[in-house]
């Protein structure tokens, strides 16, 4: 993660310490069981250290606790779970790589990565239950997408759509594509220009991504007579999910068993 994005390990070492304490911790992770993953209907193989995939997610746990060596997920695309798996490994060995910390390629480089990948990797990681690696595209995309100017890029709004439908309501990536998008349908260099196509086609069907460019613009408190403020995109953390701190678990444990059965 970069920027102060907030980490989904809990219980692994940060920083760029070598202690033995830190080694250990981080060897432990790569030990014992390995495990193997099969994606998409031409079951692509994956063998991964169980301890490592299990550390991140309830998801992967629940399977693998049974003493299952194999999971297969038919419905999911190994280009997605393949990069899923480089920033599993990549932040596995974060503790040995120095100051860097681990980064996905950006969005239409050389390799063919696209916005939707990257969305789709989000997406992945809501059915695994895994912040830290959708925190991870946040921060892909918020780089991808820069800082509000005069020719802002707009999300191409049929990848808005598939966000959508493969999100909770409350899902900060909704609000970052909708910002992005109001940004750009203000930006200087587009003045007298028409919508875009993507723009005319979903907004002519999906009703809740214009509600919610509605309640935004809502929320922006402009008013008839006074010239629209600068317009800035908000630090990428606060589009990042956090997990909850083991005081805060601890708490809802105490509401949990004070429910009457």
């Amino acid at each position: 993660m970069t920027d102060g994005s907030q980490s989904s390990q809990p219980a692994r070492a940060t920083g760029t310490s070598s202690s033995s304490e830190e080694l250990q911790g981080l060897d432990s992770w790569l030990t014992e069981r390995i495990v193997t993953v099969t994606i998409g209907p031409d079951e692509k193989r994956w063998v991964v250290h169980e301890k490592l995939l299990v550390s991140q997610s309830d998801f992967f746990r629940d399977h693998f606790a049974s003493g299952e060596e194999e999971l297969k997920l038919p419905d999911d695309e190994p280009k997605l779970f393949a990069l899923f798996i480089r920033w599993l490994y990549g932040t596995a060995f974060l503790p040995s790589g120095g100051t860097r910390n681990f980064r996905f390629m950006a969005p239409d480089d050389d390799k063919n990565l696209t916005v939707r990948d990257y969305l789709g990797v989000y997406v992945m990681g809501g059915k695994f239950g895994i912040v830290g690696v959708r925190n991870a595209v946040i921060d892909v995309l918020y780089a991808h997408y820069g800082e509000a100017d005069d020719g802002h890029m707009s999300p191409n709004l049929h990848d808005v759509t598939y966000v959508f439908e493969n999100t909770a309501r409350e899902a900060p990536m909704r609000r970052f594509l909708v910002a992005h998008a109001l940004f750009y349908l203000f930006s200087k260099n587009r003045r007298d220009a028409p919508l875009p196509e993507d723009w005319v086609e979903v907004l002519n069907t999906q009703s809740e991504i214009g509600f919610e460019m509605i309640n935004m613009l809502g929320e922006w408190n402009w008013s008839m007579g006074h010239n629209a403020p600068r317009m800035t995109i908000k630090p990428r953390i606060k589009f990042h999910e956090r997990l909850p701190q083991p005081e805060e678990m601890v708490k809802q444990e105490e509401v949990e068993d004070a429910i009457p059965l």
